[in-house]
């Protein structure tokens, strides 16, 4: 059971040590002085993006949604009674008791601590709904003004406060004793209010079940500020007259340990890769997961990848990666809810050698040495790993944002199950291609071997495949498609020698590489009689005279392989090809341009694999 898994991962992670604090990121610093008066706004920011990350800032054990406020750090919702977008105003009524619940707490910690910064905190106490100097609405958006004089926009930004030279949620000595007793009492009132019950994620029996089932968790695509996996707010997903969460019983501490072990991994980077609008978390039972090699997923650095390939297990004793077990789970959203879409468990042992079988199956050759690429799918340069998954996911769509989640799923379960993915992935990514080569031309594509890799992978993992894709052009297969796309290779390399490689516009790939890839004996004999005039050109040429003898070989190598119809009759090409053919074709393209582009590279005498040779064991 996920849950369970989660729960126990909680435990061992000593995750619900300290329950009572979170992370939180917070921009806005309101200083006070020992009086309560206003001295200014500083922004903390590090970025001028997002807030500075506290490591434990209080939090609410309580379900927080409408009225419920945090102690001390939290949005102009809460402090001020002011809604964050003003051209979409909140509840009034809402906002009041949100606000008033905010400074009740305050106002509860000063009567219980006489703590003297609280009692300046509550002299500064705003008019709930009426906004501060410091903030005002521009292009109905709330700007605020620093210390310094800037503005800037707020957006949904946290607060807090420093008195004199105390920031208040952090302060040691009385604030976080103080709201661990808070935190514990109210967990505690929660228990002996909950009904008594068998907990589905520990088992044991007359325990308090929890109505709701919180934290809710922050940081999923598609779920707004925050979202929870189990939820019953309508009756009409309830059973047996149960409200709520009893629909699926859970004690109070298993609930907030698994909400905590997944906010823990949809967090920190070494245990999730965000794809598009999807999240997929893992995790090993014992085996801290730095030890592994699992981060590949999400930046697969060559050498690395290179190391791995030879041995996958340095670093994991072996023995205990056979019992270990590896987890994942793929996460999205759907408004306020967390959606599974997919989860798996299986040992670390087979995880680690699916993984390794992914790197050697995505293997392919490209020219040396590859340029400088700046990515165009959302990424920076120095986030571009051709073999992540978001990479690879990116080749199926034109824009990072319209990665479908269901296109990552796949290529996780791959990478980790040993599962081939749907054939049915061919077509967009060889839509995108066929797109991308008319609109920028084919030598932009030579180094992206995200694309090419993908095609590699998903063919040789085909069940019915009719030839074995190999990291290197293969010269001596009968495959009538994969040899298509090397005849198309030359003839366009042809057509550019002819015009010294200074064509202008589109050229022989541009024009039909898509027909050829589809109906090729409609476009070949075409392209071989245009292609006589390319060599008659390149005789002629002062730079390139001679060349023409060896392309010319070049190409009947290419044309034996083709079988004529009968006995002295010309070699016919297929009529059409399906989608698994599209593919080798395009492989075939590829990899003939590849090994011609890497052949004109000067003092290059061979090509360069992403992935070295493995070995034989």
């Amino acid at each position: 059971m996920l849950l369970k898994h989660l729960y126990d991962f909680a435990v061992s992670r000593h995750l619900l040590d300290d329950d009572a604090f979170e992370s939180k990121a917070i921009r806005f610093v309101i200083q006070l002085d020992a009086r309560g008066h206003f001295l200014g706004v500083q922004d903390i920011s590090p970025d001028g993006k997002r807030g500075f990350d506290f490591p434990a800032v209080p939090k609410t054990p309580r379900a927080k949604k409408g009225k419920v406020a945090e102690f001390l750090a939290d949005g102009i919702d809460s402090i001020f009674g002011l809604s964050p977008k003003p051209n979409e105003p909140k509840d009034a009524n809402m906002l009041r008791d949100k606000f008033n619940d905010f400074w009740d707490q305050i106002s509860d910690a000063e009567r219980s601590t006489q703590f003297p910064a609280l009692r300046a905190l509550l002299q500064f106490k705003p008019i709930p709904g009426t906004p501060p100097s410091f903030l005002n609405i521009e292009d109905s958006k709330w700007l605020v003004t620093t210390a310094g004089g800037a503005k800037v926009r707020l957006a949904g930004a946290v607060f807090t406060f420093r008195v004199s030279d105390v920031v208040m949620h952090s302060e040691p000595s009385v604030i976080a004793p103080y709201w661990r007793s808070i935190f514990a009492r109210t967990i505690a009132e929660q228990e002996k209010d909950s009904m008594l019950g068998t907990c589905l994620i520990t088992g044991e029996s007359n325990v308090p079940i929890a109505r709701t089932h919180s934290p809710r968790i922050k940081k999923i695509p598609n779920v707004g500020i925050d979202g929870t996996i189990v939820c019953f707010e309508s009756d009409a997903f309830s059973s047996y007259g149960k409200i709520q969460s009893n629909n699926a019983p859970c004690s109070i501490p298993a609930t907030r340990a698994y909400s905590k072990a997944l906010q823990f991994l949809v967090e920190h980077e070494d245990h999730h890769v965000k794809v598009g609008e999807t999240k997929l978390c893992f995790w090993a039972a014992k085996t801290p997961i730095s030890k592994t090699p699992l981060g590949f997923l999400n930046r697969p650095d060559p050498k690395a990848v290179r190391d791995f390939v030879r041995s996958p297990f340095s670093g994991i004793e072996r023995e205990t990666a056979k019992v270990d077990r590896f987890y994942a789970v793929t996460v999205g959203g759907n408004s306020g809810r967390v959606v599974i879409r997919h989860w798996m468990n299986v040992s670390l042992e087979q995880a680690v050698k699916n993984l390794h079988q992914w790197f050697l199956d995505l293997e392919i050759t490209v020219p040396a040495p590859r340029p400088k690429r700046e990515p165009k799918a959302g990424g920076k340069e120095k986030d571009f790993h051709p073999l992540s998954l978001y990479w690879l996911s990116c080749t199926t769509v034109r824009e990072a944002k319209n990665i479908r989640s269901e296109t990552t799923a796949q290529l996780y379960r791959a990478a980790l199950e040993g599962t081939a993915p749907s054939i049915t992935l061919l077509g967009p990514i060889l839509k995108q291609l066929h797109s991308r080569i008319v609109r920028d031309g084919f030598s932009n594509l030579l180094f992206e071997e995200s694309r090419f890799a993908l095609l590699k992978l998903i063919l040789n993992r085909q069940p019915n495949r009719s030839m074995e894709i190999q990291p290197k052009l293969t010269a001596d297969t009968k495959d009538a498609a994969y040899n298509c796309g090397r005849l198309l290779a030359i003839l366009s390399d042809t057509q550019a020698k002819a015009h010294e490689f200074k064509l202008e516009g589109p050229g022989v790939a541009e024009r039909y590489f898509g027909t050829a890839s589809v109906s090729p004996s409609s476009v070949f004999p075409l392209l071989i009689r245009l292609n006589r005039h390319h060599l008659n050109k390149i005789s002629k040429s002062e730079r390139f005279s001679g060349h023409e003898r060896p392309i010319q070989k070049q190409i009947e190598a290419v044309m034996v392989l083709f079988r004529p119809a009968r006995a002295g009759l010309p070699p016919t090409f297929p009529r059409t090809l399906d989608l698994q053919a599209q593919g080798r074709f395009a492989l075939g393209f590829y990899q003939q341009h590849a090994e011609d582009a890497a052949a004109r590279q000067p003092n290059i005498t061979n090509q360069t694999p992403i992935l070295a040779p493995v070995p034989n064991n």
